[in-house]
């Protein structure tokens, strides 16, 4: 009993129990599968300010500082209830910096992956949010994603810096290039990269719009 106890405690540190019943793909990643949907928010909410929001006709993002929505990992289930009322949810965006160890950016794709795989399974309407860090990272970063739907990428932190911005628009690319998505969300300052037939869609930045009001 102890043991099984002890097995379970484990499981839920690593949330494999949200596993079940979820594809993942057949290779050595074996990354949980969202499957693509069609649609756009109209407008967008953070998970911050979702939590006590009354209006639901919105889509949930996730860019933010990843202290701000790390319980959705520690206790996932606890926000299926009051994700499910809004009309899309964004997949967490957490952080993916090109000095950080491939490892650690592995993880954070997969976890992004496995929460978004867990609330489509739970009825909600999942939106993949891209993220990459240099070409390396294409090995895996897209990984989990089917062709055709909806995605959303960032520009958030990345205007402003010539390097991380050169990056960021090889990584668009090939995100398109990889995965036919029928319309992109773009949050943040828009910045030009091939969106071949994918419709874009631009939303500003309301955090910095809060902070400088």
């Amino acid at each position: 009993m102890y043991a099984m106890d002890q097995r379970l405690r484990t499981d839920h540190g690593y949330n494999l129990q949200l596993l079940k019943n979820l594809d993942c793909e057949d290779d050595w990643l074996q990354m949980p599968i969202i499957n693509p949907i069609q649609g756009v928010p109209t407008r967008l909410v953070g998970f911050n300010y979702a939590l006590t929001s009354k209006e639901f006709d919105k889509g949930v993002h996730f860019y933010l500082d990843d202290y701000q929505f790390e319980r959705v990992w520690r206790i996932p289930e606890k926000y299926i209830k009051i994700l499910r009322k809004f009309d899309y949810v964004f997949t967490p965006d957490f952080s993916l910096y090109m000095d950080m160890p491939k490892a650690q950016q592995i993880y954070n794709i997969y976890r992004s992956r496995l929460l978004g795989a867990y609330w489509q399974s739970r009825g909600i309407s999942v939106i993949p949010t891209l993220s990459w860090s240099d070409e390396q990272s294409f090995d895996f970063a897209f990984d989990g994603l089917r062709k055709g739907g909806t995605v959303t990428i960032s520009t958030v932190g990345v205007f402003k810096d010539k390097e991380a911005r050169a990056f960021w628009v090889k990584g668009a690319n090939e995100a398109v290039k990889r995965l036919e998505p029928k319309s992109v969300i773009m949050y943040g300052t828009p910045i030009e990269f091939d969106s071949r037939d994918a419709e874009v869609i631009n939303f500003k930045n309301t955090n910095t719009e809060r902070f400088e009001a």
